[in-house]
């Protein structure tokens, strides 16, 4: 599948390695990351119709101020729609993986991160150097042993959470781990465990021809593995591991809109005749491409796209829809905040077919794309995993009166005399707001159907 190279790069197929790094780490009794057991599933724990469509942005590095501080900004700038379940009428929050040794002086950027975690968001470790733990661009044969992963994952852990007195970023917690060059092994995951660490976003997904858009995995635990993972193994492109308790944040190949839908997001041309102009071995048929903005705005010559912000926006609108109109699972999208700001005053290299603006108002115009879709709710991936711990469904807005001869499910809810009304449990011929402790609960939010 030549589409996978575009993802991760020009993979060969060599025998594994032996890792005999396991024992020191087990040994170390680390605190295990999460103990809930979630086999992927392709389908929402609760009712698909009350599940939120839930965005989560994970920004890489942000070692660069001007553009860190601009996503800052606009995400607080936004609230997600209505409602009264937790995520509504918030603030949107992402997650920030944050590349710590090349930041350890920086005043500015260190105040960046700082001002991120007291508003909120989700700080990630990215390691401490950005390690690409390949020998000959081999996933399959590593360098880094059990002990340098784990450097690699402390050291920036303590950074990241120390106080801010002792000159680190007054983290509460670090849940979460993007692999450099997405290139991890048993070792990585081991560090990850020792660490406290509760989920990893660096895993292959999508990529398979059955999901298309509408089935994708919902966040899983690698308690049983991962059946994608597992493909690339089989392909020969990723390391076998073992069973870890870590949740997964699918990282979903991103489908380029076919050429029937161009006009509906603003495109005079065939995006994927563009994208394949540029990216030999792009799959034009399926449409599947990488998820992270580096491959889709960058050099051509380098194995990216060199995409416009428009024809990122028409991509990760379409997967949007896509979702919308089927399953529902998150829609996580790789990102890196230094493309959206100058870097020592100019532009950053190697993106010929946009501009910090342009990619500023892509990223600005899916942000309230997605807003304008009642059921959406921009979170961090931290605040997926909580909530595929406990699953809250959506207070849907009544479509219809109380009816004295209808019998009502706990969730159901109606209008009655100009009020809204959600039922606290089974019910029948019992009017709304009648008498204190009715099985009927006044609704002060709600979100608009779908349907």
């Amino acid at each position: 599948m030549r589409i996978l190279d575009w993802q991760f790069g020009c993979l060969t197929n060599k025998e594994l390695r032996k890792s005999m790094c396991l024992v020191p780490l087990l040994l170390a009794s680390p605190t295990f990351a999460d103990d809930q057991s979630q086999p992927p599933s392709q389908h929402s724990p609760i009712n698909t119709a009350e599940t939120p469509m839930f965005v989560s942005l994970g920004f890489d590095d942000n070692n660069d101020a001007d553009g860190l501080k601009w996503v800052l900004e606009t995400l607080s700038q936004y609230q997600n729609p209505k409602g009264a379940d937790k995520h509504a009428n918030k603030p949107l929050s992402a997650s920030f993986f944050m590349l710590c040794g090349l930041s350890r002086g920086n005043a500015e950027v260190l105040t960046l991160w700082r001002q991120a975690a007291q508003a909120g968001h989700d700080i990630g470790n990215h390691t401490e150097t950005h390690p690409d733990d390949k020998v000959n661009w081999n996933p399959l044969e590593s360098w880094m042993t059990a002990e340098q992963w784990q450097e690699e994952v402390s050291h920036c852990n303590e950074l990241l959470k120390a106080s801010v007195d002792d000159g680190g970023v007054g983290a509460s917690s670090v849940n979460g781990f993007r692999a450099p060059f997405l290139t991890y092994d048993d070792d990585t995951l081991n560090a990850l465990v020792a660490n406290g660490i509760r989920y990893d976003a660096s895993f292959p997904a999508g990529i398979t021809a059955e999901h298309d858009g509408t089935n994708n995995f919902w966040p899983h635990t690698l308690h049983n593995g991962s059946p994608e993972h597992d493909l690339a193994v089989n392909q020969g492109w990723k390391p076998a591991i073992s069973a870890f308790p870590l949740w997964q944040i699918p990282m979903h190949t991103l489908i380029v809109p076919p050429d029937a839908l161009m006009e509906k997001y603003g495109l005079p041309y065939s995006l994927r005749d563009k994208i394949a102009k540029n990216v030999p071995w792009f799959d034009f048929v399926s449409g599947k491409g990488d998820n992270f903005d580096w491959n889709l705005y960058s050099e051509p010559a380098w194995g990216a796209a060199g995409l416009s912000g428009d024809d990122v926006f028409a991509i990760y609108a379409y997967n949007l829809d896509l979702r919308l109109s089927g399953n529902k699972a998150p829609l996580a999208l790789g990102l890196h905040s230094a493309f959206y700001g100058l870097v020592n005053g100019q532009e950053p290299i190697g993106m010929p077919g946009s501009t910090v603006e342009t990619r500023r108002a892509a990223l600005e115009r899916f942000i309230e794309y997605a807003l304008s879709k009642p059921d959406v709710r921009f979170v961090s991936h931290i605040e997926l995993v909580d909530w595929m711990h406990s699953p809250e469904p959506m207070t849907l807005c009544p479509s219809s009166e109380w009816d004295v001869y209808k019998t009502y499910q706990k969730g159901d809810s109606v209008s009655y005399q100009g009020k809204d009304y959600v039922a606290k449990w089974w019910t029948t011929q019992q009017i709304p707001g009648l008498y204190e402790n009715s099985p009927w609960e006044e609704i002060e939010a709600c979100t608009v159907s779908p349907i």
